[in-house]
């Protein structure tokens, strides 16, 4: 046989197979991924306590005048919603990083819109939460329970004060980090 036609399985390995020879099965070395509880699925109307957040069909929503209807019905059932467990299990999905010395002369306005945010995301998804703001200053961190709710609070204030966004998306998992920064 000639010497420049190559015979089958008899080939330099390729990186993949290299590393896959000197790591292992992926299942090995890799993180297991993360695994959330779901809620078991209860029939009928549901109700949270604690938010006034309504659940019809599989789907949380907010209606004051309607929660107060449905609290005096004996057949409607009373349950913490999702919202509400992921800030009792504290599973945030969303780290915010305002950093500015334009927020100290803000303080009001800045807390005021990232409530707003807050009120706006929670009229399209109940689950969208902020679960913990801190104030040091020139520098507010904001956590989250999406991270839909973090990447719109940064895009809310570089849209009202300029600076610049960093998203950082974290790979294989639901959690964004939000950096944003005016000099």
């Amino acid at each position: 046989m000639p010497e420049t036609i190559p015979i089958p399985g008899r080939v330099k390995p390729t990186r993949r197979a290299y590393d896959r020879r000197s790591l292992g099965a992926s299942a090995e070395w890799r993180p297991p991924p993360a695994k959330r509880q779901m809620a078991k699925d209860r029939p009928g109307t549901l109700i949270c306590a604690r938010c006034h957040a309504i659940s019809t069909i599989k789907r949380w929503f907010y209606d004051e005048r309607r929660y107060q209807e449905l609290k005096r019905d004996t057949r409607v059932g009373v349950t913490t919603c999702p919202g509400c467990e992921r800030l009792d299990r504290q599973l945030y999905e969303g780290d915010v990083r305002l950093r500015s010395v334009l927020l100290v002369g803000t303080k009001r306005q800045s807390l005021a819109m990232i409530r707003h945010e807050e009120q706006k995301a929670m009229r399209e998804n109940p689950i969208a939460r902020l679960a913990a703001v801190h104030d040091q200053g020139a520098e507010i961190t904001i956590f989250t329970t999406t991270r839909y709710l973090a990447e719109r609070i940064g895009r809310a204030f570089e849209r009202a004060f300029g600076g610049t966004l960093r998203v950082d998306r974290l790979v294989g998992e639901k959690f964004s980090r939000v950096y944003w920064e005016r000099r």
